[in-house]
């Protein structure tokens, strides 16, 4: 990816996600709705890089070239999901609908000391999925992040949920530490979320087709997986207009393995395999694909 421009995209989103978080704390969901509109037309008539991207990603899912009203409503969708964040957050959902599907599959493969990889994306809300699924569900969720390099992330966990807040696992800390604290967490019975759609600068990739172009995908998760040896599953959850929002979780793999020297070959596997699980979700609701810059382009550490 062009770490520029999926900078300028990330600035421009959080200007807008700033100033909607502060309506929206401040006089609630019903009126925030009514602010949507000329905010979000701001931002999209001023966000050249993510309406760029936005344009780019929806030719490929429609299949054509979309109309202005369509990009519209992809930022307009960002706006609303973002929105619904905080009040998940904050533990403020009882006007939503909330369905999950498949949620059988943890309870089949996690418990008595085993835990699961929950492989999330840019797609749809983790939050909806994180906070619903602790409360409602009682599953034991907890999130893979780097505290330091997503600070207002954490600020706002901190703010809103403490407790979610406790239950995040610093990526960026010590290897050993990590290692030491999802083992824990794994004996627990824990559900570490992960995010998979997106490779860090300089990240070991697989190159796979997505939405019928190549697409870089990270690969240090999935041999991490060949190392656990714990279910990896899959999840979406996915905005579907509304206060409605469906969950779906998947079995991607009941305990990964592979022989030392077919490694590479079966991490590829995997990707691929998650490529396609990705897409056909991505197809059930369009507008909610939040990567807003050219996923389709990476810049390795040698680029730069």
């Amino acid at each position: 990816m062009s770490t520029q421009w999926k900078q300028q995209a990330e600035r421009s989103n959080k200007k807008m996600l700033s100033v909607l978080a502060w309506l929206a704390l401040h006089i609630g969901r019903g009126p925030i709705r009514l602010f949507l509109y000329p905010i979000v037309g701001y931002f999209f008539l001023t966000g050249g890089t993510a309406r760029t991207a936005s344009r780019e990603y929806l030719k490929k899912i429609l299949a054509r070239e979309p109309t202005l009203i369509e990009q519209f409503r992809h930022f307009y969708v960002f706006a609303v999901v973002s929105i619904d964040r905080l009040f998940f957050l904050s533990d403020s959902y009882e006007d939503y609908q909330v369905k999950f599907f498949g949620q059988d599959v943890i309870r089949k493969h996690t418990g008595n000391g085993t835990g699961c990889l929950l492989l999330v994306s840019h797609v749809g809300s983790v939050d909806v999925m994180r906070v619903y699924g602790t409360n409602e569900h009682k599953l034991p969720i907890r999130i893979l992040m780097d505290r330091e390099h997503n600070p207002g992330v954490v600020t706002l966990l901190e703010t809103l949920n403490p407790d979610l807040a406790s239950r995040v696992l610093d990526s960026g800390c010590s290897a050993p530490e990590l290692a030491l604290s999802m083992e824990a967490s794994l004996r627990n019975g824990d559900l570490i979320g992960i995010m998979a759609d997106r490779p860090s600068v300089g990240e070991q990739v697989h190159f796979c087709e997505f939405l019928g172009e190549k697409a870089a995908f990270p690969t240090s998760l999935w041999s991490l997986s060949l190392v656990l040896k714990v279910p990896v599953i899959l999840c979406f959850a996915l905005y579907k207009g509304g206060n409605n929002y469906d969950v779906y979780f998947e079995l991607m793999e009941e305990q990964p393995s592979a022989p030392r020297k077919q490694r590479q070959q079966v991490v590829a596997g995997y990707i691929e395999k998650y490529a396609l699980r990705m897409e056909h979700h991505v197809r059930l609701a369009p507008y909610n694909w939040f990567n807003f810059y050219n996923f389709w382009h990476y810049e390795s550490s040698s680029d730069k």
